[in-house]
């Protein structure tokens, strides 16, 4: 993987050192990159340190007995109750867990041959732990709604926040990915006798309980309507009837495009134009301070069915409002934002959070939604790349002066064929400013006493820098490998439209 991306990487230098007729007309690539190769080996040997193995075992006190983790447990963070911190997070998320293996799947169709036989455990463990934690019952018989299990596979039924209804989605998501894979390796039998009944037992749910009171993805606010939680469902029920089709049920396939749809038109009730951004909900907005939530942004990105012309796409001028609003909402909210005015803030989860991981004072800005800028800004990159025109509108005009306030001054359409310089000027500031989110990260990245680094916890003290809440969560690690993963998207797009 890393010689692959050593390679590409060389491509594009080669490439721009034999094309200079077109110098001022391409991707003027940075000479650094915001982690380098060898730095993200070392993430990803932080993600994988957070999964269960039959050789990699997890042993936890809990509910008065001791509990050995279960193969393919996902841990949010393998660590609980230390001094600073006296929330427990060594639990399998199902929306954690299924983000991270998305990841996973990822890495397995990058890999090598060899290394395709050392990860594939990893996606049958995920599989086997989650098909147990389907079968299980509940207090409340909605047990496709729990939002977390013990690491045995086993559930967990102390209070919490129930139902979670973008669990299940993200889930069928993950799985459909690992479908695909399979069935391009020929094991299509594999995913027919158990994938299938997996995957159509989250999405029935999904199709049943859509509109249905559900708590958010920050665990907090019960509602009908919220933002994430419709993105990632429409998302698994489009996936879901492709798949489906396949195997010949049209009828269950039409079903999950029908609800689709709904949640397309429901999904409009959150726009707002006078405010000019998307509101997470839309009955309880005063909680949220009118609604406006990084959840947006990664709604979009984990809901992002790589379809232009779908609403709220990547591209939609509505959500790139929506970021610019977000990104306003926290650029004075914290000194360390304060401090460094000249880079893109940190991001935290919404401008009046109180929760900080132990006391719930006031809260800060938090890696995996700044991690989700930066893929943000690489992902509108590679849709433009894709599209070959920029629109700049009167909704999204405040995003680009966000950006640089000489990047556009007016409504109109950039055409790549008509105005290649002034195409890749914008390509070049989005891909800068998501490398400069990625470096503001880095910049509070941890070393711990045994002399490794670049370690991530869940948040950032807003006024010290200093990491803070759950250590190693791996859905942070999972965010900073996707946004480098996505930036290398964008180099091999522009390669693409120059060769």
């Amino acid at each position: 993987m890393l010689n692959q991306w050593r390679l590409k990487s060389l491509f594009i230098i080669l490439f721009a050192l034999t094309s200079f007729a077109f110098a001022d007309q391409t991707w003027n690539r940075a000479s650094v990159e915001p982690f380098s190769p060898g730095e993200l080996a070392i993430i990803k040997r932080y993600l994988f340190n957070n999964i269960a193995t039959d050789e990699h075992v997890f042993i936890k006190e809990g509910d008065g007995r001791i509990i050995r983790s279960m193969p393919g447990a996902v841990l949010a963070s393998p660590y609980s109750r230390y001094p600073s911190f006296i929330q427990d997070y060594q639990f399998h998320w199902i929306r954690d867990a299924a983000i991270t293996m998305q990841e996973v799947t990822y890495l397995y169709t990058q890999a090598s041959p060899n290394e395709r036989q050392r990860l594939k455990p990893y996606l049958i463990n995920y599989i086997n732990f989650e098909r147990q934690a389907q079968k299980q019952g509940s207090k409340n018989g909605e047990v496709l709604g729990e939002p977390k299990y013990n690491i045995d596979g086993t559930l967990w039924q102390g209070q919490w926040g129930r139902p979670q209804n973008d669990g299940p989605a993200l889930r069928a998501i993950a799985m459909i990915n690992i479908a695909q894979v399979f069935i391009q390796e020929g094991q299509e039998k594999y995913v027919r006798d158990v994938l299938l009944d997996v995957i159509t037992t989250d999405l029935d749910y999904v199709l049943a309980r859509f509109g249905y009171y559900t708590f958010d993805l920050w665990e907090e606010l019960s509602d009908q309507d919220h933002f994430f939680t419709k993105m990632v469902q429409r998302k698994a029920l489009t996936s879901g009837a492709s798949l489906v089709r396949r195997f010949g049920d049209e009828k269950r396939a039409d079903s999950y495009l029908n609800t689709a749809n709904h949640i397309t038109e429901s999904l409009q009730k959150h726009w707002h134009a006078g405010r000019g951004y998307i509101a997470e909900t839309i009955h309880q907005q005063d909680h949220r301070g009118g609604g406006m939530d990084s959840s947006i942004i990664l709604g979009v990105l984990y809901g992002d069915l790589n379809d232009l012309d779908i609403p709220f796409s990547v591209h939609d001028d509505r959500v790139m409002s929506s970021v610019y609003f977000i990104r306003n909402a926290f650029t004075g909210l914290y000194r360390i934002n304060i401090s460094h005015a000249n880079q893109p803030p940190l991001l935290g989860r919404y401008p009046n959070d109180v929760y900080d991981g132990n006391q719930s004072t006031y809260g800060n800005p938090w890696v995996i939604t700044t991690n989700a800028l930066a893929q943000y800004y690489y992902t509108l990159a590679n849709t433009y790349l894709k599209l070959g025109k920029i629109s700049v509108t009167n909704n999204n005009l405040l995003f680009f002066k966000q950006i640089n306030p000489k990047l556009v001054d007016k409504e109109e359409d950039i055409l790549f064929s008509v105005s290649p310089s002034r195409f890749y000027a914008i390509i070049n500031h989005l891909i800068e400013e998501g490398d400069k989110t990625l470096f503001a990260i880095k910049r509070y990245a941890n070393c711990y006493v045994d002399s490794s680094c670049y370690h991530f916890s869940e948040q950032i003290d807003r006024t010290s820098g200093q990491q803070t809440s759950a250590k190693d969560l791996t859905w942070g690690y999972a965010t900073i490998l996707t946004a480098m993963q996505t930036r290398l998207a964008a180099e091999d797009r522009n390669a693409e439209r120059n060769s």
